[in-house]
């Protein structure tokens, strides 16, 4: 087999080394052409083996793919940054691999058939290097279910492992292996630096190399090729370049059977329905750029409706994810940049990561994030684009972001009150704009609880502007999506499959009047009265939104700051009261020793908060408003649910005229009073229900302290 493809590039000439990457029978499949500039310097130019172009194919094997397919799985394989250090330790006898194009073109090369091996990565000495390694074992981790390992190159490892003094004691930047063989490194200073270095990743804790008495990753022999079975060999060869042409693709499923793909773009994974029109149109550009001419619909649904198949009954099983995700110990945050990168949270901060584990789906109304960074002022930066009143108002605002971030919910429902001019809609959508930016920011009130399914299916969270009021049936909807409830609907309506949706989702709401009149509701809710902007103190929305855009990575980074702390400290928190929504509670108790509150303020801001949202749900409420004005009057009342609601009416027809909020009949009534009974107790007024006599009279007692 020849070593050196006889190929001449037109302008550069014929190159002065060349690397040969190989399919699995050992059949080029691409050069790397070395040229060397007289300058001193060099360049690479790819040469596709197979479309005899000077370009270098959308799918590339790996370097040495024929000796990996052949290798024992136990076999550990060297990943290296370019070929240069690969045929170095190759020539030793070790079992070596790298990718061509660098880490810019990682995502071009199928990583396949390292499935379930042992990976050592050994990268050179610089930031790019270490980048380069941290991608692929990040790839070979969560997509192939490798075993990776970076080994961290330093002066000081290296100089452990040289026990003949042949390397400097500072190592130039871009040092390689290559460069330590050059110095006279053999394979006794390179197996005692891998085997020094063990693995620390889930379900793998043995060295990744086996002991110097019997060195495994020591192999002189090449690889060989059956003649005898050319045909067996012809198959897997032809099924490695089908694999190859569209290795863009992974089929997969949600835990409710909704069918997804995963597509391979521009060195990042983008996750779609397989119903999605992103898909549709990434399946009518890859028939294009394979046959010349657009597919006809009838070719497209037969290729989505293969898909759908093979993902459900095919692929694997994953969650699915809306801006935050929650896997193990940490969080992921959705940029919805361009890249599909993502924010990885945990307890010892946070940090940009470009290939998530989480899968997130995207909405087209979904708008990026900036990349966060820390400034000294934290999370005080933000006060300046919030119009409250006080300071324990601003802690409650702060509070609710921070409960977005929660990894599974409950969510209390902010809802933000005041009159025109106080700027609700801003306040809102800045808020929003924190945690899961959209466009349109804000929507109208849902008209059903298929429509707040929707929304909530694609939007983390859920911003409903300039309500007046809300619907009692809406009203229990808000109440299940903010705690945890399941909802369900058909999913189309000339079908008869049901949609299911089972999440919670925080929630924003914003009006003049106050919308929690419902005890319910606004025991759920975190209340905030905005006050009106006098004119001298307005300014414009154009400046203000320069302004925010400036402080946003800055206020974000202060957030994630603090659920980071939050991360840390959530299980050492125990709270005296447990107030309702106690977990969010903790939770913001947990993240206060980054915020510079002092210890405490944001419990006495909540149970203020919810004493003020008590007196606003009987204000605002006229079946609980009446029968406290009872009570005042007479200190004990009983009867049935019928004897009172007319007894309300004739003392306060002013507050039971509305036959909307004080319910007529008998079974509405009494769902009335149960909503009541919380807010109630809470101001010393208890009720009762019982059955009297023989035919078991429903009875309701009410009294005062």
């Amino acid at each position: 087999m020849s070593s050196v493809i006889p190929v001449h590039h037109p302008k550069a000439g014929t190159a002065d080394t060349q690397h040969i990457y190989r399919n699995t029978l050992g059949k080029p499949v691409l050069v790397a052409n070395r040229f060397e500039r007289r300058d001193g310097g060099k360049f690479f130019l790819p040469y596709d083996v197979a479309q005899d172009t000077w370009k270098a194919p959308q799918s590339r094997p790996i370097y040495n793919l024929d000796r990996i397919a052949q290798a024992d799985l136990d076999q550990p394989v060297i990943w290296v940054e370019g070929e240069k250090c690969a045929d170095a330790l190759t020539a030793l006898g070790y079992l070596t691999s790298t990718s061509f194009g660098g880490s810019k073109a990682l995502s071009k090369t199928d990583l396949t058939p390292l499935a379930g091996r042992t990976v050592i990565i050994w990268p050179d000495h610089d930031q790019p290097g270490q980048e380069y390694a941290a991608q692929l074992a990040e790839q070979l981790l969560t997509r192939h279910k490798a075993t990776p390992i970076i080994l961290p190159i330093s002066a000081e490892l290296v100089k452990t492992h040289d026990p003949r003094d042949l390397l400097s004691t500072i190592l130039p930047k871009g040092w390689d292996v290559a460069d330590a063989i050059a110095a006279g490194w053999g394979c006794s200073e390179i197996d005692a630096l891998a085997n020094s270095v063990a693995c620390n990743l889930p379900n793998a804790t043995i060295p990744y190399v086996q002991a110097q008495t019997k060195p495994a990753v020591n192999d002189n022999q090449f690889p060989t090729y059956d003649t005898e079975n050319s045909q067996t060999d012809s198959l897997r060869n032809d099924t490695y370049e089908q694999t190859a042409n569209v290795d863009d693709l992974e089929l997969w499923k949600t835990p409710q059977g909704e069918p997804y793909v995963t597509i391979r773009s521009k060195g990042h994974f983008e996750h779609w329905p397989l119903g999605s029109t992103t898909l549709r149109n990434y399946l009518s550009y890859a028939h294009y750029k394979s046959e010349g001419k657009a597919p006809s619909n009838a070719a497209l649904d037969d290729k989505r409706r293969m898909l759908e198949g093979m993902a459900r009954f095919e692929g694997e099983t994953h969650p699915v994810f809306s801006r935050v995700a929650s896997i193990g110990r940490t969080l992921y945050l959705d940029l919805g940049n361009e890249d599909w990168q993502t924010i990885a949270i945990t307890s010892e901060g946070w940090q940009v990561v470009d290939h998530s584990p989480a899968r997130f789906r995207r909405s087209h109304a979904m708008q990026a994030l900036p990349t966060p960074e820390r400034h000294p002022d934290g999370i005080n930066l933000l006060r300046k684009f919030l119009n409250v009143e006080t300071e324990a108002d601003f802690q409650m605002l702060v509070a609710w972001l921070l409960g977005c971030f929660h990894p599974k919910g409950p969510y209390p429902i902010l809802i933000l009150s005041g009159e025109q001019g106080s700027a609700k809609s801003t306040t809102a959508q800045t808020l929003r704009d924190l945690i899961d930016p959209a466009s349109p920011s804000t929507r109208s009130t849902p008209n059903s609880e298929q429509d707040l399914v929707i929304a909530a299916m694609h939007n983390h969270v859920l911003s409903f502007d300039n309500l007046s009021t809300i619907r009692p049936s809406m009203a229990d909807a808000f109440c299940r999506i903010a705690t945890g409830g399941g909802f369900g609907t058909r999913k189309l309506h000339t079908d008869s499959d049901e949609v299911l949706f089972n999440a919670t989702r925080p929630c924003l709401l914003n009006g003049i009047p106050d919308l929690a009149a419902r005890p319910d509701l606004a025991d759920r809710a975190i209340g905030i009265h905005l006050p009106a902007i006098p004119p001298s103190k307005r300014q414009s929305l154009g400046s203000f939104n320069r302004e925010f855009e400036k402080a946003k990575p800055f206020i974000l980074g202060a957030l994630l700051d603090a659920v980071a702390c939050a991360l840390g400290r959530i299980d050492t928190v125990t709270l005296t009261e447990a107030p309702r929504m106690a977990d969010f509670a903790k939770w913001v108790v947990a993240a206060e020793g980054t915020l510079g509150w002092p210890q405490g303020a944001f419990l006495d801001s909540y149970s203020a908060n919810r004493a003020q949202s008590d007196q606003a749900a009987v204000e605002s409420n006229p079946v609980a408003l009446s029968i406290l004005s009872l009570i005042e009057q007479q200190r004990t009342w009983s009867g049935t649910a019928t004897e009172l609601r007319q007894k309300l009416r004739v003392c306060f027809p002013a507050l039971t005229e509305d036959s909307h909020s004080f319910p007529r009949s008998e079974a509405r009534f009494g769902a009335a009073l149960r909503r009541v009974q919380p807010v109630l107790r809470r101001r010393d007024i208890t009720m009762s229900f019982s059955r009297e006599g023989k035919t078991g009279v429903r009875v309701i007692q009410i009294a005062s302290g």
